[in-house]
């Protein structure tokens, strides 16, 4: 068994539960994170389509200059 003290060794990430349990824990932390990534990747998308609309807007026939 691995002495608690040395740093040399990859600590567990949930040592209260089974190797089973981690595995399925550390699965469900990447695939939060991943969803999150993707979340705020389609916000980012969302946010960029709403400025080009507005810019489309913006160039009807209310936002022309009479001359």
């Amino acid at each position: 068994m691995a002495d608690v003290r040395d740093w040399s060794t990859a600590r567990e990430s949930h040592p209260h539960l089974c190797e089973n349990c981690q595995d399925q824990a550390v699965a469900a932390e990447q695939q939060a994170e991943a969803d999150e990534r993707e979340r705020q990747d389609q916000a980012g998308h969302r946010q960029e389509q709403e400025a080009e609309q507005a810019a489309q807007k913006a160039g009807g026939w209310f936002g022309r200059r009479r001359t």
